[in-house]
C-alpha cells in the first residue's frame, strides 16, 4: 500500500534532525515540494523545544527593550453590519487550537538555554468592546 501524505509528514517529525536534512535534500533533488505536506501536530507530552537560532535573536532583542514595539505587525479591518461575535470566538478558537506558535511562549532554563514553552489548548479570553 502506497503511504499517503499525512503517513510521510508523520514518519518525518520523528527523525532525527540530521536525517530530516537527508531526506529533504532527496526531495529537494526529486523537485517534490515539501511545504506541500501536511503539518503534524507534536506529542501531547512533548511541551517544550530548543528555541531556534532567530527565536533566540529575538529572545535578545527583547532582553534589552522589553517596551519596544519594532517586530509588531498591526492592522486593522473595518467590518459592516451585524458581528457574529460567537463565530468570531470560535474561528481565534480554531485558529489558536491549530497553531502551537500562538500557544508558545519563551523562557530560559537554569542553564541558560532559551527553550520554546508551548501552552496546552485554552479557552481564549477575548474582549468585546463596543466603539460605536
Amino acid at each position: 500500500m502506497k503511504p499517503n501524505s499525512f503517513d510521510i509528514a508523520e514518519r518525518f517529525s520523528r527523525l532525527a534532525l540530521d536525517k530530516q536534512r537527508v531526506f529533504l535534500a532527496s526531495i529537494r533533488s526529486k523537485g517534490v515540494d515539501f511545504g506541500k505536506l501536511p503539518i503534524v501536530r507534536r506529542p501531547d507530552e512533548d511541551t517544550s523545544a530548543v528555541a531556534s537560532y532567530a527565536q533566540v535573536r529575538q529572545w535578545f532583542l527583547w532582553q534589552l527593550d522589553k517596551s519596544s514595539t519594532a517586530y509588531h505587525i498591526s492592522g486593522a479591518l473595518r467590518l459592516r453590519g451585524p458581528l457574529d461575535v460567537p463565530a468570531v470566538r470560535k474561528s481565534f478558537e480554531a485558529l489558536v487550537r491549530r497553531h502551537e506558535s500562538l500557544r508558545t511562549s519563551f523562557r530560559q532554563s537554569e542553564e541558560g538555554v532559551i527553550e520554546q514553552q508551548i501552552h496546552p489548548e485554552t479557552v481564549l479570553d477575548l474582549e468585546e468592546v463596543d466603539v460605536s
